[in-house]
């Protein structure tokens, strides 16, 4: 299934008129000026770095010089798939992850490569589902990653063979025996579950495990959501031994292959935050259509409530 049919399917069991326009054609901005519509909702399909360019480039444009309200926003999308971005974004709104070295110096990074504690997590900037990632236990593995990444390019498994990943390489502090959770906001719907593991990895298992989410966790979310009013983000969050929470990852949209993301004693719903009472469970299906209805529903309220672009 297209990504974006998850909305035309939200639209058409809500009874909401659309259109489908696709921004990487020549035309794109003739289409957007001819649209009526009062908002776009944008679904990336990031697959390699141009097509990151290309939805990036494209959404500014479209938000920025065309005005036009854009769900979910551009700062959200720009940070999606990027996990460079993402890292530093944690780190400039001072939010709790593992510690991370970005380099784009060679030198620098075999200088840190000499005396790192090991194991160590290596990542690309671009790839989901555990794809471009490596806990690296062995220094003389630490240097051939290097050596790839400012050589010819480190490629990924799975990806385009000509779109190597060059010039800048992502390490991660290695946090053993953690629990990992992914967490998401959606509107002012909050969800969690656990992430099973198969082998090294959380990412890409498809293994839920439906454990209510603590409320504390729940804080953590709202925190980062609130910080950078996000209103369609999940965060893979690792809970180590001791605690303590640590972001991994963020992305504005997410697979799942159940069709609720929560279940709550074997029940699905969402949670909602009351400034009085606090975290409230409410029973319900709320993630159709990969959660696009919510996603639609919210916009919705947005658009009827009169406000003059709608923000995530």
């Amino acid at each position: 299934m297209l990504r974006h049919s998850y909305y035309e399917a939200a639209c058409m069991e809500l009874g909401v008129p659309y259109e489908v326009i696709d921004i990487s054609g020549a035309y794109w901005i003739d289409l957007i000026q001819k649209s009526s519509c009062d908002l776009f909702l944008a679904r990336p399909f990031v697959l390699n770095t141009k097509g990151k360019a290309m939805y990036d480039e494209r959404l500014r444009i479209l938000s920025e010089e065309l005005n036009k309200s854009v769900f979910p926003s551009v700062k959200s999308l720009w940070l999606y798939e990027s996990k460079r971005r993402g890292a530093d974004w944690l780190k400039a709104n001072d939010i709790s992850q593992p510690e991370t070295w970005v380099f784009f110096d060679q030198s620098k990074a075999l200088d840190f490569a000499e005396n790192a504690n090991l194991p160590v997590v290596f990542k690309t900037d671009i790839g989901s589902e555990a794809l471009g990632v490596q806990i690296v236990r062995d220094r003389s593995q630490l240097f051939e990653l290097i050596k790839a990444c400012f050589g010819k390019g480190y490629l990924p498994s799975r990806h385009e063979p000509r779109d190597r990943q060059w010039n800048c390489i992502i390490f991660q502090d290695f946090i053993p025996d953690a629990k990992e959770w992914r967490v998401v906001r959606i509107g002012n719907s909050y969800f969690g579950h656990r992430k099973g593991k198969v082998g090294d990895f959380h990412s890409g298992s498809k293994i839920i495990e439906f454990d209510d989410p603590p409320h504390d966790l729940l804080d953590f979310m709202r925190n980062i959501t609130e910080k950078g009013s996000f209103k369609s983000m999940a965060a893979d969050v690792l809970e180590s031994s001791d605690g303590k929470y640590y972001v991994i990852e963020l992305h504005t949209y997410f697979g799942c292959n159940e069709p609720n993301v929560m279940l709550v004693d074997n029940k699905p719903g969402r949670y909602l935050f009351d400034d009085k009472d606090g975290w409230l469970f409410e029973e319900g299906e709320f993630n159709r259509n990969a959660s696009c209805n919510l996603r639609v529903e919210y916009v919705l309220n947005c658009l009827q409530s009169n406000e003059p672009r709608v923000k995530d």
